[in-house]
């Protein structure tokens, strides 16, 4: 179903460069990608590709790595398995006489298509992790916004304390001028 879900999602941004990058990817296929690549992205999508066949199988024949990876002589396919032993993506010993590979040991970047379940159940937990942080995250900004607006009704509010207060003492200035005048011409 993921595949499914994927492709649509490529095929609706009308990115079929990317869906064939995908396709090589979920397939092991590295002939299934046609656009011309640079010898890097050959090499690394051949690289893949060996690593998907070599993760459903212990041994392999030369002939199957040729038409899997596009190597075209066995001097390619060798030259192939050197760089992946060098990577260490694979551990494995090379039968030239009788053109095949025996794998002893293959890199975890390999994907087994058994694996989903696991992938799901993890990608499932760390949302559900997720979803709980998020709603302490909520709580949290919905407090802080409570107490903001507290704080700001009460700083409205002792603004206009303080207006009422330089008002009255406006009020009663000139009383006290008045006042302060009279005592200092009775203390003269």
């Amino acid at each position: 179903w993921y595949q499914r879900r994927v492709r649509e999602a490529v095929v609706s941004t009308q990115s079929t460069g990317w869906l064939e990058i995908l396709n090589c990817f979920v397939a092991g296929q590295y002939r299934t990608f046609s656009p011309p690549l640079d010898r890097s992205a050959r090499e690394k999508l051949q690289a893949m590709a060996i690593l998907r066949l070599s993760s459903e199988n212990t041994a392999l024949g030369y002939s199957e790595i040729q038409r899997v990876c596009g190597c075209e002589t066995d001097r390619e396919v060798e030259a192939l398995l050197i760089r992946c032993i060098q990577a260490g993506l694979l551990q494995c010993k090379i039968d030239e006489i009788n053109r095949r590979v025996f794998l002893h040991q293959l890199s975890t970047s390999a994907y087994h298509v058994q694996d989903c379940g696991k992938l799901l159940e993890a990608l499932q937990s760390w949302a559900n992790e997720n979803s709980t942080v998020m709603e302490e995250i909520r709580d949290h900004v919905s407090e802080a916004t409570g107490n903001l607006a507290k704080a700001k009704t009460e700083r409205e509010e002792f603004k206009r304390n303080l207006d009422s207060a330089k008002a009255s003492l406006k009020k009663e200035k000139p009383q006290r001028e008045v006042s302060s005048s009279k005592v200092r011409k009775r203390l003269a």
